[in-house]
């Protein structure tokens, strides 16, 4: 079984060694590593040459900036592994995880493998506990309500098909898991749950997500992969409460994120969208819930979205 990764890097000078150590010292073996330098203007270049230069699992390209989705698509074309992972070059994954992931995968045939994330914060490992402890095939209606259920680094996924949806992150947005996750889940006919804690999510304060000069985009990507991707739910042929998770899913992904751009102009676009209707309303509680977010969405964020 062999694992190819994926490593986008953008000026991270800081952080790329412990990244790419954290890869080298994996105790399985068989696998490679595709880092792609989004036209990094630090000394990120210098400093994955120098550590690379006698490590053959490691295959280095160097691309115009195009941003995290254009060099995440870049590297899939170039893997020859069997399972694809993605690790962000400011983060890092436990020494253990390939191991773990092929003592699942040797025998089975799974198209997607979950795992858990840690984030660290102020160089401080903080686990979310998931309610789910047993590692087992799990569905989507299970998955929708673990941490990080939409973020592309949580996930190990088959090659074959991976490649065969042409899946693409969206080049220009921000928040692009947010947009292709879910929809990837919703194709695939086999995930496993493997209760470990396999990826270290670093949380820094000059990141893209913490960047309050982009926040008004962030906001409004957020908004646009959700009208998408509720229009492309809408006509999948797919079991109605599992559309339903889905479409509650964008639905509060992008109403919950006028909890940090509370701009009149968003909530105006919110009700003109009626994306109150996609919230779910099967039972009585959940009726009441959208119920109120149709009469007022700040009520509903204050309410039931801590906001």
């Amino acid at each position: 079984m062999k694992f190819s990764i994926v490593v986008p890097v953008y000026n991270v000078e800081n952080y790329i060694i412990k990244c790419l150590e954290s890869i080298n010292k994996q105790s399985y073996d068989n696998y490679e590593v595709i880092i792609v330098n989004d036209g990094s203007t630090d000394n990120s270049e210098a400093l994955i040459k120098k550590y690379i230069e006698d490590k053959n699992k490691f295959k280095y390209y160097k691309k115009e900036n195009g941003g995290l989705s254009d060099a995440r698509n870049f590297g899939v074309k170039y893997i020859t592994g069997d399972y694809l992972l993605f690790v962000d070059s400011d983060d890092y994954i436990d020494e253990k995880l390939l191991e773990k992931l092929n003592d699942v995968l040797r025998n089975n045939n799974y198209e997607m493998v979950k795992f858990n994330i840690i984030d660290v914060i102020n160089d401080k490992a903080v686990k979310h506990i998931e309610k789910l402890k047993e590692s087992r095939e799990v569905t989507f209606k299970e998955l929708v309500n673990f941490s990080y259920f939409e973020v592309a680094c949580a996930f190990c996924y088959q090659a074959k098909f991976y490649k065969e949806h042409k899946y693409q992150f969206k080049k220009g947005y921000y928040h692009e898991d947010f947009g292709l996750i879910p929809l990837i889940l919703l194709d695939t006919k086999s995930i496993y749950y493997l209760n470990f804690y396999g990826y270290y999510y670093v949380k820094r304060e000059n990141s893209i997500i913490n960047d309050p000069k982009k926040i008004e985009k962030r906001v409004y990507d957020v908004l646009k992969l959700a009208l998408e991707n509720i229009n492309i739910i809408k006509n999948l042929d797919i079991e109605e409460d599992t559309k339903a998770l889905a479409l509650n899913f964008y639905a509060v992904g992008a109403i919950s994120r006028y909890k940090i751009y509370r701009n009149k102009d968003y909530l105006k676009r919110l009700k003109q969208e009626h994306i109150a209707k996609y919230l779910l309303n099967k039972t009585w509680k959940q009726k009441i819930k959208r119920l109120i977010c149709m009469i007022s969405y700040k009520w509903f964020i204050k309410l039931f979205l801590g906001g």
